[in-house]
């Protein structure tokens, strides 16, 4: 069976006022205590599969969990008799036909346990809309290594009904204790302790497969569950205040991918009326950013080519207090979560009826296709906004190919994105130096020296052109696969 559930963390100033309204409710209690398993050498961990056996108050109960999409999760659970829990094998996970070829490398490796959870949970089972849905508040920790980790967590499980009640019913919580979507695991969070991990595994975007007879509704919804899948994980570390330069970029990276979904295939889904809204919520969120992102790839790129270059000046220029970002606030806001179940109930709903996909997107294509071959004859007389807003067409059409490769041909996909990635590159390139222009240009009164650093980056700009001339017009000559 598979099970929807989301999860939430409470930010501190609240959890005592949750507290109190749980207890209110008459909630069921239950004493957990987990061993989790896996072999020496991870395997399951780096399949991303929990296997646990659960004592929960006298009953041993041992569950299997593997992914299934970022909100769904395969879960299979035996109930266990006491002499059980002393023994633990992959073999009754084998008739699961979509495991079989994951588990069968790891039969003969010995598991032993990894971590153990000690929670204690209150459960309320809630009835919303004719659906039924459970909600966990959870309070204890993870041990490992003789290290613990404090939780306390709120989860909402779809026992029975439609996604989009099990969304409303969750509002409420937002609204008044101001939860945070959070898609780590437990299981996470113990496998990050067992291994001193500072930072969760970097998500990135997964290959999507949409099917010749999907209407744009359908493949709209299926488009948005990708990215949903690429952001979550990423977005979840960043609030939790464990993250790396990379969950950074990688969420800015599935935040553009959701903007092109909406941008290109909302056109004929009942949900067009909601694209734009998204689109300018997505575009507020990542201006929220800030120039974070920004500033690492340019340490990590243009600054190393910029002492080459003999630069006197061998660091970006400090940040002004006014343009210091509190990362994880952005995803802890009220605001970020709402937006954020918007998208999920949209993409886990069920499809509305709408035109095929193909034809219109087709049509979408040429359109986009054709703007830029025509930035071949315009971009000399370009500023360097409009510059900016090809790059971003650009990649606009490259996040559009990829979303619909799976309904053309492999080989003309393939040759096309050839063709456009070196226009890609040049055009992120003159991007970069345009963003270390307007730092350095600021600081030239407090820091003469930037003078050079100017001087160095219009020459660097001036030949860059020059090749995004010729990447355009490589582009041009490109064949539609549509």
């Amino acid at each position: 069976m598979s099970e929807i559930e989301l999860k939430f963390q409470i930010p501190q100033a609240k959890l005592k006022a949750l507290s109190r309204y749980v207890q209110q409710q008459s909630p069921k209690r239950l004493q957990l205590h987990a061993k989790y398993f896996d072999t020496a050498d991870l395997y399951l961990q780096q399949h991303q599969i929990s296997l646990r056996q659960r004592l929960e108050n006298e009953k041993w109960l041992q569950t299997l969990k593997a992914p299934k999409n970022n909100i769904e999760r395969i879960e299979i659970e035996t109930e266990l008799n006491p002499h059980e829990s002393n023994s633990i094998g992959l073999e009754p996970y084998l008739q699961e036909k979509s495991l079989q070829a994951i588990l069968l490398p790891a039969l003969q490796s010995p598991l032993s346990v990894q971590f153990e959870t000690q929670i204690q949970r209150q459960q309320i089972l809630q009835s919303f809309n004719g659906s039924e849905i459970e909600i966990a508040f959870d309070q204890g920790q993870i041990t490992a290594n003789d290290h613990a980790l404090q939780i306390h967590e709120i989860e909402f499980e779809l026992k029975q009904g439609d996604i989009r009640d099990l969304i409303q019913a969750i509002l409420p919580w937002i609204k008044k204790y101001h939860i945070w979507l959070d898609s780590g695991s437990k299981a996470l969070k113990g496998q990050m302790l067992q291994q001193s991990c500072s930072a969760a595994p970097v998500q990135y975007q997964s290959a999507l497969k949409l099917n010749a007879a999907d209407d744009c509704d359908t493949a709209l919804k299926k488009i948005i569950a990708n990215c949903l899948e690429h952001l979550l994980p990423n977005s979840s570390a960043i609030a939790s205040g464990q993250f790396s330069s990379e969950h950074v970029h990688q969420t800015r990276v599935a935040i553009r991918r959701l903007r092109s979904a909406l941008k290109t295939f909302a056109f004929e889904s009942p949900a067009v009326s909601k694209a734009a809204l998204w689109q300018q919520k997505l575009a507020d969120l990542f201006r929220q950013f800030g120039t974070t992102r920004d500033r690492d790839a340019l340490s990590e790129s243009f600054m190393p080519q910029l002492i080459a270059a003999g630069s006197p000046i061998v660091q970006l220029p400090l940040l002004q207090e006014t343009e210091t970002v509190n990362i994880p606030d952005i995803f802890q806001t009220s605001a970020t979560t709402l937006l954020l179940l918007e998208l999920i109930e949209f993409a886990y709903s069920p499809p509305q009826k709408s035109p095929k996909l193909k034809k219109p997107l087709n049509k979408r294509l040429d359109k986009m296709h054709a703007h830029i071959c025509r930035a071949q004859t315009q971009f000399a007389h370009m500023q360097d906004a409009e510059k900016h807003q090809l790059r971003k067409r650009v990649k606009t059409l490259r996040y559009s190919v990829e979303f619909a490769s799976s309904l053309y041909s492999k080989t003309k996909v393939k040759t096309y994105l050839k063709a456009l990635k070196p226009l890609q590159d040049n055009l992120g390139r003159f991007n970069d130096l345009s963003v270390a222009y307007s730092l350095f240009e600021k600081n030239t009164q407090q820091q003469p020296e930037a003078w050079f650093v100017l001087g160095w980056i219009t020459a660097e700009k001036q030949q860059l052109e020059k090749h995004i001339v010729k990447s355009l017009k490589r582009f041009s000559q490109a064949q539609p696969f549509w």
